[in-house]
């Protein structure tokens, strides 16, 4: 995918997150007797959480080439900094899932230095590192949370926060917030 594709693709994520669909004012044909170059408002219509997924979904898809490419090249686990910087990333991603609105309710009860080593394990795993997840697939870890699209949006959202305040590249991003969004039907259950 493009520089522009990418950027495009985690702008739709973070807009999908934070609602941030601004309006768009359109020129109308107005009676000029009456309104001289009037302008009126009109409120784009944001898409839903399912259009979203689906057009993230399409990205992904459309960039799997180029982000195959990169992996040949290197590991995403050593373009990502190795094991600590992944944990660095999932503890921030998990402090920020404690206090979003959206999502705060799946931290009930949860223990989050198990969790965070949990999630360590799966991306040091998934990206390319050494080690074993030994963890409950995706779906029974997720089954009981009854997530729908919008959860999962923003949960993306703040994998993708936490990924930008580590300095984690854009390229970088786009890999792991499409891997992220390959794991959404084990996930989202309704």
């Amino acid at each position: 995918m493009k520089k522009t594709g990418m950027i495009l693709f985690l702008m739709i994520l973070l807009a999908a997150v934070a609602g941030c669909a601004a309006p768009v004012e359109e020129h109308g044909d107005h009676d000029h007797a009456d309104h001289d170059h009037a302008e009126e408002a009109v409120t784009e219509v944001e898409p839903t959480p399912d259009e979203q997924v689906a057009e993230m979904e399409a990205m992904c898809a459309g960039a799997a080439d180029a982000m195959a490419g990169r992996q040949a090249e290197s590991s995403l686990y050593d373009r990502l900094g190795g094991r600590d910087a992944i944990q660095a990333v999932v503890a921030d991603t998990v402090a920020r899932h404690q206090v979003n609105d959206a999502i705060v309710h799946t931290m009930e009860g949860v223990d989050a230095e198990n969790l965070i080593n949990q999630v360590t394990e799966f991306l040091v795993v998934a990206t390319g590192g050494e080690g074993e997840y030994t963890g409950r697939d995706m779906a029974n870890a997720h089954a009981h949370l009854d997530l729908n699209n919008m959860h999962f949006l923003a949960a993306g959202g703040d994998l993708g926060a936490a990924m930008t305040a580590a300095g984690v590249g854009e390229e970088e991003q786009q890999e792991v917030l499409c891997a992220f969004v390959g794991l959404r039907g084990e996930v989202v259950t309704q």
